[in-house]
Order: structure tokens, then C-alpha cells, then sequence
């Protein structure tokens, strides 16, 4: 959590009211006025104190904003993304640049999630409020294209739809039963196309969907069609298995379902850590057709179920790089750090550029390797800067705040290295450090330092820096 809170300076060319119309979806014009206008109040404009300390001017065209407003998306600086982004919904909210589409609404959304993500574990009213934010502006996005008559592909905003519910199931009481619909949706329109995961999550949900009574011949048919899409060769046997155990009649489940030892069995080796292979998806089969036999032996059925399913059997099959680093996420909150540390490095290598790569490290806090994979990286680069201003801390010598110009000059690279925000906000931390480092009244007398001299400064933990006396 940052500690400063957002202060926006919004200033626009044009007469932005609240109260006017959009207008048509292409037009990149407004109303010609120089009158500087505040359309929003800080506090309902900016994301509470997420954000630092962040300076807007808004432009006179859409199209301006929309390439400000993308630029700083792009560099993973939501704050200065914000404004432009609301500012573009408010008036032109399908604008592109080129065919109109819903990205807009799309960015925004990640926004939400992102400033939930960082909001204070203790404060769920707030976290809750942005989840909502962002489910609401997907919504927005989906009926302007609606309204507009523009075609759009259901099936990547029904898994972005349920995987939200996977990850939030904490915070929403109906959860799993959004997610199965959101998945649900997504099958049906591409059966061929889902992963096995998301069918492990359609056939943990089925039971609550169908009920979970004996025989059930239209839950039998809906895991028979599962079985059919998903790849693996073992857990398509054992749906396929189960499917045709629902559909029994209790007199005869014992020859589908196996015995009480056998179940005991892969119970044990689940417990001790070396459930394996076919036996993985067996015991997952059992938990999710049979939960009343794990309640005898002594097993919560819910736990198995949820420990399998983060298995490497299971999410093995997992190859889209951000809902990899989402479940390293996930296994990082729940404590298991080894399994986060292995999805990471998954995410780390299935990701599709080295800008997104950078995007997973600097999230995980690690500033030096997203800056290894992409140099000019502009959070990373911000955010170590401000850690080596940390390690400097507030030196009472005139020796020690040599080490200032040293933090100046650093912020005055990283300016020069990024855009927007984040190279404003390092042109007025240099300017900062200039005005807080030694007067040359301060170090003429002790230590004798002359203007243009070479000196060495302390940088803490980060070692020394060589700079020019000021």
C-alpha cells in the first residue's frame, strides 16, 4: 500500500460535464474552449491511496488520451492509466484508433482487479467494492458493443469471467456457482478449445448443478461430454468411469466404484505425499462421485477434492501464462511457497514476451530480474530507484547526503528511460534530491569539496556511487 493519497490535477481543453451525451463511437473532436475544467473530485476520480501522489492533463482529443492512457496500461502504471482510461469511457468508450471494440472497458476492468490486489488484507469492503467495479465495467463493455451491433467473441470473457470467481471464491458467497455457469458458457461455445483444468472445475461443479442423488442420467451425460473434450488419456477414463456410475443403480455401484480398501488405500498415499499418476485422477473421481465414502473413512471430501485439483497432475495441463501466475498467487496465499515458486517459473516461461515477463517479476517485488529480461521496464526501474532511496535513508553528514546526488542523477536516468507518470514523478524526485543534498556552504569548509569534483557516496545496502559535486 502506498502512503500518499492520489491527488489528481485534471485539466482539459473542452467542456467534459457528466451530464452530456457520448458522442458516436469514431469521432476523436470535442468542443473547442480553453477553460481549464475539473470534471471529477479527487477522491471519486483516483483509487483511494493505492495510488502515489499523480499529476494529469487530460487532452483535447480522444485520441491523445487513448494513447496515453494505453501507453501507461502497456507499462504496468494503472494510476496514470486511470484517468485517461475513465476520461475515454466517459465520452468515446469503443474508441481504438482503428475498429471499435471493447478494450477500453477491458483495461479498465484490470485496473479494478489490480488496485483490489493491493488493497489492505483487513479492509474486504474496499477489495470487494473494486472486484465489483471490474465485473460491472466487463458488463458495461459486452452491452456497448451490444448496442453498437458489434460482433464479439463470448468464449475469452466467459473463462476471464469464471476464473475472476475462482480466484475471489473467498468474497463471494455464489462463487462456484458463477464460475460453472462462466465455464459452462465457454464449453458450450468451444468445447474443443478448453484446457483440462477448466473441465476439472465444470466437473467439480456438476454435483451442485444436477444434484448429486443416484442414478443421475443428465449428470451422467454432461461428464460423458466431458470426458470427451478433455486430452488426458487417464482422466478421461476416469470421468467416463464415473459418468457411467451415476447412471447405475446402487445394486450394482460396487462394480464401477471399487472397494473400500482400494479407497483407503489412495487416500494414504495422498496423505503421505506420493499419490501419483492414474491413482491421482482416481481418487479425484471418487471425491467428486463418491464424498459420503471419504466421510466414512475419516476424509473431508472437500479438502481432497481442493488439494487435487493444485496437484501437479492436474495443473500441469496449465499452460496460459497469466492464469499460471495467478495460481503461483494463489498457492503463495495459501502457503504452499514451493508450488508457487514452481507455477511462477511456469508463468515465467510460458510468458509471451519478455514485457510480460518483466510485468510477473516486478508483481512478485523482484525489480533486478524484471529489469535482466526487460531493461527498460518503467515500474521496475521507478521502484528500485525508490529502494536505494530507502537504503540512503536520512544521513545527518555532509559526506553521507553526497549520497543524494547520487539518487538524483538515478531518477534523472530512469526519466529518461520511461514516459509519462513514471518519468515525471523521477524529475521531481531528482529535483527533491537536488534541493535536500549538500549547499555549497555546507561542503566547502568540510570536507573541501570543490563544484565539478568527483566524490563517493554511501548508498547503504546497495553499495557506493561515484558523483559530481553540485
Amino acid at each position: 500500500m502506498r502512503p500518499t493519497r492520489l491527488a489528481l490535477l485534471t485539466l482539459a481543453f473542452s467542456a467534459l460535464a457528466a451530464c452530456s451525451a457520448p458522442p458516436t463511437t469514431g469521432s476523436t473532436s470535442t468542443a473547442s474552449t480553453n477553460t481549464p475544467y475539473v470534471p471529477d473530485t479527487p477522491t471519486a476520480y483516483g483509487p483511494g491511496d493505492y495510488c502515489a501522489e499523480t499529476y494529469v492533463l487530460l487532452q483535447p482529443t480522444t485520441r491523445s488520451n487513448f494513447s496515453l492512457g494505453s501507453e501507461y496500461y502497456r507499462n504496468g502504471d494503472y494510476c496514470a492509466a486511470y484517468p485517461y482510461i475513465k476520461e475515454i469511457l466517459a465520452t468515446e468508450p469503443l474508441f481504438t484508433g482503428e475498429d471499435p471494440d471493447d478494450r477500453n472497458y477491458l483495461r479498465m476492468a484490470s485496473i479494478y482487479e489490480d488496485f483490489a490486489a493491493n488493497v489492505d488484507s483487513t479492509n474486504q469492503a474496499e477489495r470487494v467494492a473494486y472486484l465489483d467495479s471490474a465485473l460491472t465495467t466487463r458488463q458495461a463493455g459486452v452491452a456497448a458493443l451490444e448496442r453498437e451491433g458489434i460482433a464479439y467473441d463470448s468464449y475469452l470473457r466467459d473463462l476471464r469471467e469464471g476464473f475472476f470467481y475462482f480466484q475471489n471464491s473467498a468474497l463471494y458467497e455464489d462463487a462456484e456457482q458463477k464460475q460453472f455457469e462462466a465455464f459452462t458458457r465457454a464449453f458450450e461455445a468451444k468445447p474443443d478449445s478448453l484446457e483440462d483444468w477448466y473441465l476439472t472445475r465444470l466437473f467439480a461443479g456438476s454435483a451442485a448443478e444436477f444434484g448429486d442423488e443416484i442414478p443421475n442420467p443428465e449428470r451422467a451425460a454432461y461428464i460423458r461430454s466431458l470426458s470427451e473434450a478433455i486430452d488426458d488419456a487417464a482422466l478421461r477414463e476416469n470421468y467416463a468411469q464415473f459418468a457411467t456410475y451415476i447412471e447405475t443403480e446402487p445394486s450394482v455401484q460396487d462394480q464401477v466404484a471399487g472397494t473400500d480398501a482400494a479407497v483407503q488405500s489412495l487416500l494414504d498415499d495422498y496423505n503421505a505425499g506420493t499419490l501419483t499418476g492414474n491413482r491421482v485422477f482416481t481418487l479425484l473421481a471418487t471425491a467428486q462421485q463418491q464424498p459420503e465414502r471419504l466421510t466414512d473413512l475419516g476424509a473431508d471430501p472437500e479438502a481432497v477434492i481442493s488439494g487435487i485439483t493444485r496437484l501437479p497432475e492436474i495443473v500441469d495441463q496449465v499452460d496460459n501464462p497469466r492464469l499460471l501466475y495467478a495460481l503461483s498467487v494463489r498457492a503463495r496465499r495459501e502457503g504452499d511457497t514451493g508450488r508457487a515458486n514452481e507455477l511462477f517459473q511456469r508463468a515465467i516461461a510460458n510468458a509471451e514476451s519478455n514485457a510480460q515477463r518483466a510485468d510477473f517479476y516486478y508483481s512478485a517485488g523482484q525489480y533486478d530480474r524484471a529489469l535482466q529480461v526487460f531493461p527498460s521496464h518503467g515500474p521496475s526501474l521507478y521502484r528500485r530507484t525508490g529502494l536505494i532511496g530507502q537504503a540512503v535513508g536520512q544521513p545527518t553528514t555532509t559526506e553521507g547526503r553526497a549520497a543524494y546526488w547520487c539518487l538524483a542523477d538515478l531518477y534523472r536516468d530512469v526519466a529518461a528511460r520511461t514516459s509519462g507518470t513514471i518519468a515525471q514523478n523521477s524529475r521531481r524526485a531528482a529535483s527533491a534530491y537536488e534541493r535536500a543534498a549538500p549547499t555549497r556552504e555546507q561542503y566547502f569548509l568540510n570536507p573541501g569539496w570543490r563544484p565539478g569534483e568527483t566524490v563517493r557516496a554511501s548508498l547503504g545496502s546497495y553499495g557506493s556511487c561515484t558523483t559530481r559535486v553540485r
